[in-house]
């Protein structure tokens, strides 16, 4: 129990840190209203002092899947993405319609914050 204490408290106290080295992060879509099996450009761009050892995720959760669980089963809901400097680029496609939500866990360590730094709602349309 003490171990699990400790780490909890450890854990607490990176968090400040991490989130610190960030001013923002900025999400974009290449259509902000998209259809089902659309492919979409997506852009994470992060306000930060040195991108060189940060790897930011994005994680795509479906209409009526809970935000938990999908952060618990982080490689089932990850988008892809590529880095060049300050920024993520990467493409998914929405494979139903209905309310989505991509997410960033985390400030580009493991694990996720709650609350996540960027949660962002999608309305995806029929075909």
């Amino acid at each position: 129990m003490k171990k699990l204490t400790l780490a909890v408290l450890v854990a607490l106290a990176l968090a400040p840190a991490a989130e610190a080295k960030f001013g923002g992060l900025r999400l974009t879509l290449s259509d902000a209203t998209p259809a089902v099996e659309q492919r979409v450009r997506v852009s994470l761009r992060a306000e930060v002092a040195d991108p060189a050892g940060i790897e930011l995720r994005l994680i795509a959760v479906p209409p009526g899947v809970a935000l938990d669980y999908a952060l618990d089963a982080d490689p089932l809901f990850s988008i892809r993405l590529v880095r060049a400097g300050a920024l993520w680029r990467g493409t998914l496609r929405f494979r139903r319609p209905g309310r989505w939500l991509l997410v960033v866990p985390n400030w580009g360590a493991p694990g996720y914050a709650i609350p996540p730094p960027l949660v962002r709602s999608v309305l995806v349309g029929p075909r």
